[in-house]
């Protein structure tokens, strides 16, 4: 015989993965829209709002880039207008959206392992697409032109996170705001995995509750017959 505190308690923990599910998928396919990575560029021609900037969206490349392929030319860098994570990362992320969905709604016996293997492959595409990114950015920097008129200026690595001198421009680097979502919206899915093992544990001590309180039951009418 279950309690009913306990069954209502199991369905709370499900809705609650459900809804956690539910958000970070909202969150995955809002980041589509958003920038994953920013970079600004200041000089003392380029100043306060003069400042040159570069957004690294899912699909595309936003910002100064007309300004950035006129300096390049004097320091031998050519800047790609697309990138070969273009082509799949959306997709990456509508899929780990729709998977998160799913994996929310399979049976309780399977669903924790669905959500943290769904949340994992998400993870492996983002490592995948950040190995990529630093690695082109290198490539920008040491892959250059030699026959300019800046040739004395040495190669660089523009940094991925933080701030570096290169030249007269101090470059300085950081997430958009599209990847703060995706991280909020991996961290609410292994949220709905530990909520979902949680009301595993509690399901499987259902039963020997149960057969405790009723053999406290047979004991007391026992005890009273005698």
């Amino acid at each position: 015989m279950s309690n009913p505190n306990q069954t209502t308690n199991g369905r709370c923990r499900r809705a609650t993965a459900l809804a956690l599910a539910g958000i970070a998928a909202v969150l995955l396919l809002a980041s589509l829209k958003l920038p994953l990575w920013q970079m600004r560029l200041e000089a003392p021609q380029y100043r306060g709002k003069e400042a040159l900037h570069i957004a690294v969206h899912p699909n595309a490349l936003h910002g100064d880039l007309r300004e950035l392929s006129v300096l390049n030319q004097y320091i031998g860098v050519h800047v790609p207008p697309t990138l070969p994570q273009f082509k799949w990362l959306p997709a990456a992320l509508i899929a780990g959206a729709v998977l998160a969905l799913v994996a929310s709604l399979v049976p309780l016996r399977a669903r924790r392992l669905a959500l943290i293997v769904s949340a994992l492959a998400l993870v492996a595409s983002l490592v995948t697409a950040a190995v990529q990114a630093k690695s082109q950015i290198y490539t920008i920097g040491h892959h250059r032109d030699q026959h300019t008129p800046l040739v004395g200026v040495q190669d660089f690595t523009p940094p991925f996170l933080g701030t570096a001198k290169i030249a007269q421009f101090e470059v300085s680097s950081r997430f958009g705001l599209g990847a703060w979502l995706i991280g909020s919206a991996l961290a609410l899915e292994f949220g709905a995995a530990w909520l979902s093992g949680s009301q595993k544990r509690t399901a499987a001590t259902e039963p020997s509750r149960c057969k405790t309180s009723n053999d406290s039951e047979a004991i007391q009418l026992s005890s009273a017959t005698t």
